[in-house]
Order: C-alpha cells, then structure tokens, then sequence
C-alpha cells in the first residue's frame, strides 16, 4: 500500500511585540490545513506577567480539528489559557506568571497544533480517498481516527456539494 501527501502550499505566520512572538506554519496537505508553531511569552522585571492575544482566520469551507495524537483524538493541540472558535476566526489567549525561581528575563514557549479541514467535497475527492485506503498517515483520515475508512468515506459523503471534482 502506497501513501501519498501532498503538500501543495507552504507558508509562515507570525508577529511580535516586546510581550510575545508567535512563529508558526501552515501545510496543506489534501483536504487539511496543518497549522504547527509555539508563541513565546516575554517575561521581565517590568513585565513579569505578560498576556498575549492572536487571532487564526478560519477560512470559509473548513473547520477546526486535531491530529489523532493529541491527548482528546481529533481535538487541537493547543496549549492555550484561553481559546473561543467561532467557525470564522480561532481567538487565543495566553498569560503566565513568573515565579519567583525564575531568573528573568525568560521567554516561555507554548506550543500548539490544529488542523482546518475541509467542509466540501466532489467526485475528485472520493478518488484520493480511496487510494488511502486502510492507511494510518493519511490526510484524508476525515474523522481522525488514525485509519482511513468507511467512517472517512461517510464523512466526505456527508459534505457533497459539487458533481464538479475538487481539487
């Protein structure tokens, strides 16, 4: 059995401030956008608890999801104080305190992981998926299960909308 991904686009995000930096990636891979990356959280003697808020635009088409490892399978990997999805837009918040062990200044790392996945799908789309069939990497595993199967078979039937493919 072959397993094929395809990543057809690669981008950073990212923006600072003197309170934080948050540096991450984007993969496309099939019918998943893969969103990897920590955001780092400045602490100072004049600034020992510092507060960061980021905003992840979901585009129109997908929805929010996570990688079959996370610790809730099919949830996001997010190590945030504080997040609030909307189907639009993925609001998050981080703050931490230092503790008085700490010898500042110190960057805190917070690292996160979701996936957006497509909402929609055409005669194309079938096709890839099956040729993943039974495999345990594939983006095409819709249900994040960790196997492609008749549930991810289910999941792509239930979000039909074209006779046109997708590409």
């Amino acid at each position: 059995m072959q397993t094929l991904a395809i990543t057809l686009f690669f981008f950073f995000g990212g923006e600072t401030n003197e309170e934080w930096l948050i540096d991450y990636d984007v993969q496309v891979q099939g019918p998943r956008m893969v969103y990897e990356g920590t955001a780092l959280l400045h602490m100072t003697q004049t600034q020992p608890a510092p507060c960061m808020s980021y905003c992840f635009e979901v585009p129109e088409g997908y929805r929010l999801a996570g990688p079959v490892v996370s610790s809730d399978p099919g949830e996001p990997i997010i190590g945030f104080d504080w997040y609030d999805y909307t189907g639009k837009d993925l609001d998050v918040i981080w703050c931490r305190n230092a503790s008085d062990l700490m010898h500042l200044p110190v960057s805190v790392p917070r690292h996160f992981k979701f996936y957006l996945l497509r909402t929609s799908f055409g005669p194309d789309d079938v096709i890839k998926l099956l040729a993943d069939w039974g495999s345990d990497t594939s983006p095409w595993d819709l249900d994040l299960d960790g196997t492609v199967n008749g549930a991810d078979l289910a999941v792509l039937l239930n979000g039909w909308s074209s006779d046109e493919g997708t590409a």
